[in-house]
């Protein structure tokens, strides 16, 4: 089922200049208590919070991961675009830094300011409506937790360092448009996030009971606990994720396998792996994606200028030659890896094969229009991968090898060998690959050479033939400081508070 995406037509009050502009109610402008009066205003509210989360935006994490470190070259249509981002220019006014930051605190704000309508309105409604409003909380608390993750992700330079600085805890609609903040520390920022998934699980499960005379959950209760929300499941997957980032690896092992036990986030097989991708957009494996209609973002045009009859054509951003030869060979949709065949499609033609031009088409357009794609965020494939990852990092070198071949076992039709591992970094240089490959497109890279490849001393290694479509460098250094992002130009002008990471 597609959410429609209603926006209510106030969230932000325009900032000017001087104290009137805000003291005063302007004529275009719906006060909270007008804008929010029923039930079916909080799930519009809802809606517009999941439809602002823009990590398939312009210059935001889908693109990003990829362009900026291995895994994209420089496409045939190309006039520049990425160029700096493939270059390692990374500055407080790059797209990247701005478009997160400014993106995930925007939408936090429309967050913030639904959870204040929630309070006033609750004592208000009938059982009924108390019931779908606990739904619509549970899902606020639980996405603006993923907008913190994001950042804390993007903007910590050490994740397990509890008293350095993070980024800034929003759990509030500020009083003015000019108030400032100073950034929180990794410590309290982890608190926060793991505070906002246990309320918003506690939300969720309640609003999933059964009352008496019931024998069946209601359908509007049903919606709530689907793949395109922020259910229970996919609290408890940040959960997962949380732990992973700050090292409490049996929780994060814990979390994963629970999730894996339950038949229903199986890992999908070839045949629901090739749906998941293709004009159904079918959940498959999904734990939680982003609902994408006609008329909202189009992945495809983060790669493409335009389509035709036969797909998209005219792409700026390509994948990478070394990426393409990480899988077998095999020119037709019985390659060996599925994934070959869902990121590089089923023919690839001897042109494609001379100039190294590799068009992305994991993103292929669906039934909601030939441009539109939900977006993937959580998947059981990635629990599989912490699963391998923390029994790696417990010394069980067979439990992790166990479990990468069970994942491809899922991806790949001939007979894998379980591999081998003899030490901490063996493993994780192999489930970082298998990540790779997994995760293509998908806005995972760039964060997983940070983490585990700062670790295990592994950066960007680009092929000359890539880096040359850019006229780019070959390598950044593991652990290198652009591996954080800066805290963009539009905060520190505003904010006389706030502290800039190291080397920007």
């Amino acid at each position: 089922m597609k959410k429609s995406i209603l926006l209510l037509p106030i969230f932000f009050l325009m900032l000017l200049s001087c104290s009137d502009a805000y003291d005063i109610i302007q004529d275009n402008e719906l006060p909270e208590d007008e804008a929010y009066v029923t039930i079916g205003h909080l799930r519009s509210g809802l809606n517009g919070a999941y439809s602002a989360y823009g990590p398939d935006f312009g210059g935001d994490a889908i693109a990003f991961n990829d362009l900026f470190t291995d895994n994209m070259r420089r496409g045939g249509s190309n006039n520049g675009q990425g160029a700096e981002e493939y270059n390692f220019l990374m500055q407080p006014n790059s797209d990247m830094p701005t478009s997160v930051w400014s993106n995930r605190y925007a939408t936090i704000n429309r967050i913030n300011r639904v959870l204040r309508a929630y309070d006033r309105l609750f004592p208000t409604f009938n059982a009924a409506d108390q019931r779908n409003a606990k739904h619509v909380k549970g899902n606020l608390l639980a996405l603006r937790a993923l907008c913190h993750l994001d950042l804390f992700q993007y903007f910590t330079v050490d994740y397990k360092n509890l008293s350095a600085p993070s980024v800034i805890k929003m759990d509030f609609v500020p009083s003015s448009p000019f108030d400032v903040y100073p950034r929180n520390t990794v410590g309290e920022i982890l608190a926060f996030i793991k505070q906002d998934l246990t309320d918003a699980k506690t939300f969720l499960d309640a609003g999933l009971q059964l009352v008496p005379g019931e024998t069946t959950l209601p359908s509007g209760v049903t919606t709530y606990n689907s793949v395109i929300y922020l259910r229970p499941v996919a609290v408890d997957f940040m959960r997962c994720r949380v732990a992973l980032l700050e090292g409490d690896y049996p929780t994060a092992e814990s979390i994963a396998t629970t999730i894996l036990a339950n038949p229903s986030f199986d890992l999908a097989n070839r045949a629901a792996y090739l749906q998941m991708y293709g004009n159904a957009d079918a959940p498959g494996e999904s734990i939680f994606k982003l609902s994408r209609v006609l008329n909202n973002n189009s992945i495809l045009n983060l790669f493409y200028f335009n389509t035709n009859s036969t797909g998209p054509i005219d792409p700026y951003l390509t994948a990478s030659r070394q990426l393409y030869d990480l899988f077998p060979a095999g020119n037709s949709a019985n390659n060996p890896d599925v994934r070959r065949v869902v990121i590089f499609g089923s023919v690839i033609t001897p042109e494609n094969l001379a100039s190294n031009n590799f068009p992305i088409r994991k993103y292929v357009g669906s039934t909601d229009g030939p441009t539109i794609n939900d977006v993937k965020l959580f998947r059981s494939s990635e629990l599989k991968l912490i699963v391998a990852e923390c029994k790696a990092r417990n010394s069980d070198f067979l439990g992790a090898a166990t479990a990468v071949k069970e994942l491809r076992d899922k991806r790949i039709s001939t007979t894998n060998v379980l591999p081998t591992y003899t030490s901490l970094n063996a493993a994780l240089t192999d489930i970082l690959l298998e990540r790779r490959k997994e995760f293509a497109f998908e806005g995972h890279r760039y964060l997983d050479l940070k983490r585990i490849g700062g670790e295990i001393n592994v950066g960007i290694n680009r092929l000359e033939s890539d880096a040359f479509s850019f006229s780019a460098p070959t390598s950044l250094a593991a652990g290198d400081y652009r591996f954080t992002l800066p805290i963009p130009t539009v905060e520190l002008t505003a904010n006389p508070t706030i502290v800039q990471n190291p080397n920007y």
